[in-house]
């Protein structure tokens, strides 16, 4: 064989080598994707989802629970659902939601979810109301979110327009709602009434770093600041197989890392922060609103751990089987149990801050859809009808 056939053809072996190589990782990644949107791994692809909005299996989780199953209009609200969840930054709130155009789902410029109804002309009763996803609205229809209830139940008892405002986002603590409030009255832009609905991210945010009023996924966005990755680097931590990996470490331990969001405190100090943090909040707040001339309200929001609500099979298997969606280990359990009776406590001597948690005792069906604080249309009325009564006692006293 002379020199020249015997380069022609190692070159051949070498192209098959690389293109069989090259045919192995793609079919790698394919695979690992495909097991990343099956698997049931916990915490890893939860918390973060509600920031970074990377599509998991949750939808699939939700799309299967009895209660979505039965409603015509699931399927598509759900696939809405996944494509709104991209985040983008905000000036001092971090991220907002981008601009999304659907039929079950809209936001707007500004990252503000649409209340259907929502008349906001210059003689409105205009009312703020901010929160985390519960409040955006995760799990319902623009119409079926607690602002938009709000708004239908207003309207249809006052004579001037109503113009209700969904500031909620996902993930949000109400530090983050303070200043989305404060960046509104530095337009101008300022409300006849606001609503802060707040509690369950508060105890989760806290959970993850061991302190208060940091924003959740803390030490994550903290880390694209102080260590940024070279673009190959990204790409490279990208990829399915690489996750994959990366979740089956953490399972095993081989990492370090159980995959624990949560950081190890001293339960009952930590409790006591998050109560003192959140009363200070409604105590500047207050302030803001004598300064501006609106009213306020502070409701504490019920969650699945709290209350006499009888769970049903799907509710109860939230926390055990489907633990998933949240590790519900004891540290955390303890955590919320220690801040909502704080909180409990405190709200009898506390101006127009409403401990709201025993809202679904006695309520049999299915309200909650998973143990992040989310739950169906129909609890969102529930919270709603709650809220009106003292919305409307301050309205009359005017």
């Amino acid at each position: 064989m002379t020199h020249g056939r015997r380069i022609s053809v190692l070159y051949r072996m070498m192209a098959m080598m690389l293109l069989n190589t090259l045919l192995l990782l793609i079919g790698l990644e394919l695979a690992a994707g495909a097991v990343l949107t099956i698997a049931t791994f916990p915490t890893v692809k939860g918390l973060l989802a509600q920031v970074t909005g990377k599509p998991n299996d949750l939808v699939s989780h939700y799309r299967a629970l009895p209660y979505y199953a039965e409603q015509d209009w699931s399927s598509r609200y759900w696939q809405e659902h996944q494509l709104a969840l991209k985040k983008s930054y905000y000036p001092y709130v971090i991220w907002r939601s981008p601009a999304f155009t659907g039929t079950m789902l809209n936001i707007d410029q500004d990252g503000i979810r649409q209340t259907p109804g929502a008349e906001c002309s210059p003689d409105a009763y205009k009312l703020f109301i901010f929160g985390g996803s519960a409040i955006w609205g995760w799990g319902a229809p623009d119409w079926g979110t607690i602002p938009a209830y709000l708004q239908a139940e207003l309207q249809a008892r006052e004579d001037r327009p109503v113009c209700v405002i969904n500031f909620g986002e996902n993930a949000y603590i109400s530090t983050q709602s303070r200043i989305q409030l404060e960046l509104m009255l530095e337009t101008g832009n300022v409300p006849d009434a606001v609503i802060f609905y707040d509690g369950v991210n508060e105890v989760l945010a806290a959970s993850q770093t061991g302190q208060p009023i940091l924003h959740q996924n803390y030490a994550e966005i903290m880390n694209r600041f102080q260590n940024p990755q070279p673009p190959l680097i990204s790409w490279f931590q990208s990829l399915n197989s690489v996750q994959l990996l990366q979740q089956v470490m953490l399972q095993t331990g081989v990492s370090g890392n159980k995959g624990n969001a949560h950081h190890p405190v001293d339960t009952d100090q930590l409790a006591k922060a998050i109560a003192q943090a959140y009363l200070n909040h409604c105590k500047i707040v207050s302030a803001l609103a004598e300064t501006y001339e609106f009213d306020a309200y502070f409701f504490w929001q019920p969650y699945i751990l709290i209350g006499d609500k009888p769970l049903t099979n799907e509710e109860q298997s939230m926390m055990t089987e489907l633990d998933w969606v949240l590790v519900m280990d004891p540290e955390l359990i303890a955590l919320f149990t220690a801040t909502y009776k704080r909180i409990e406590s405190a709200a009898p001597t506390h101006q127009n801050l409403y401990y709201i948690a025993p809202v679904f005792d006695g309520v049999e069906s299915q309200l909650w859809i998973d143990t992040w604080g989310h739950v169906t249309p129909e609890g969102n009325r529930l919270i709603a009808q709650k809220m009106l009564p003292i919305i409307e006692k301050q309205l009359a006293e005017k």
